[in-house]
């Protein structure tokens, strides 16, 4: 019966959708629980599969695909029409304490200017829309010497709006930490941290999900597409990553309270010697906060195009996407909380990188 009503769904929004234009970014939200792991596979490949959930999996589907999925498997269960709609809906009162993409910028220029012997600030390009793709770059060290190049990101998908805050908490209790915490002035000295609290400025300014129509952590090449188009603002943040030389990064996504590096791709481990040094390390970094920890196929599932797949591929960085809190835009109230649970497992995670 939840089948037909979805199919329901499908159709009369679909209408919808083709009678306005507005509705073609449409995100749905389907659970599914397919009785044949080829056809899991196939849902995989196509969707993005967000987390394991009641026996199943929640599997977002852009309307336009929703047909797609249907005849993959006719007994997919709707959970949310419009993934994005009650985060674009909400007020600015609602909101307070949250980054709209202008104080994100201007927050960005007011530390800049507080901590003007700790940070630099790049703009390293331009998103499809034209909106600037910045950097903000930590570091205390007094030598020519290079120190190894920490990448810290949020934001990958606009609708995640939670991200924003825990890196800004991150930077923020970095840089007034530096001169009266040991262990944060070592970190400083030690490495080159830099932040990029918006990966995807035009979903975060819509409070969307994906990148122009494009889902940007499946939007890097992964080794069976290596030659992969990417969207504008992951293939600047690509770019970012190789003239940085980045050795260790963390793309901090919500939700989920997961901590995960690869392989994503494939079920196939690293190897060993590799897999054991993640392990190691996100076991540790999930001590201090009871996060899940572990291999992304195998935390949640297969997915093609993620960022850590590519970090690790291409440039051998240990790269983690990290899951915060258990929604998206929780209450201004529980900021504190969430990030408290990440500030010594990201600490954790920097002093590793040799």
């Amino acid at each position: 019966m939840k089948s037909v009503f979805s199919f329901f769904f499908f159709v009369t929004f679909c209408i919808l959708g083709y009678a306005n234009p507005n509705k073609s970014n449409i995100l749905s939200s389907y659970w599914v629980s397919p009785s044949r792991d080829q056809v899991m596979r196939e849902i995989a490949r196509k969707f993005e599969v967000t987390r394991k959930l009641n026996g199943g999996y929640e599997v977002i589907v852009p309307l336009n695909q929703t047909q797609d999925l249907f005849s993959l498997i006719p007994e997919a269960q709707l959970i949310e029409f419009d993934i994005s709609s009650s985060i674009r809906n909400k007020t600015r009162q609602e909101l307070q304490g949250y980054h709209d993409f202008n104080t994100v910028q201007s927050h960005l220029q007011t530390l800049l200017n507080s901590y003007p012997n700790l940070t630099s600030l790049e703009e390293y390009g331009k998103s499809l829309e034209k909106r600037p793709l910045l950097a903000l770059k930590v570091s205390a060290s007094r030598t020519q010497n290079r120190k190894p190049a920490i990448l810290l990101t949020s934001s990958t998908h606009g609708d995640e709006l939670i991200t924003v805050e825990v890196l800004f908490g991150l930077l923020e209790t970095l840089l007034s930490g530096s001169k009266t915490d040991s262990r944060l002035s070592k970190i400083l000295e030690n490495f080159e941290i830099y932040f990029i609290p918006v990966v995807n400025p035009d979903g975060y300014v819509r409070r969307e999900r994906y990148a122009n129509g494009v889902d940007p952590n499946r939007d890097y090449p992964w080794p069976q597409d290596p030659t992969h188009k990417s969207n504008p603002c992951i293939s600047a943040i690509m770019k970012f990553y190789e003239s940085h030389q980045i050795r260790a990064s963390i793309d901090f996504h919500a939700f989920g309270e997961m901590i995960m590096y690869p392989w994503a791709y494939t079920y196939n481990s690293l190897p060993s010697f590799e897999e054991g040094i993640f392990d190691g390390v996100t076991g540790k970094m999930a001590s201090f906060n009871g996060y899940t920890y572990g291999q992304i196929s195998k935390v949640i599932y297969v997915a093609q195009g993620s960022s850590a797949d590519y970090y690790h591929w291409k440039h051998q960085a240990w790269s983690l996407g990290i899951e915060v809190g258990q929604q998206k835009v929780p209450s201004s109230s529980d900021i504190p909380k969430i990030l408290k649970e990440n500030l010594d497992s990201t600490w954790t995670f920097i002093e590793s990188i040799k």
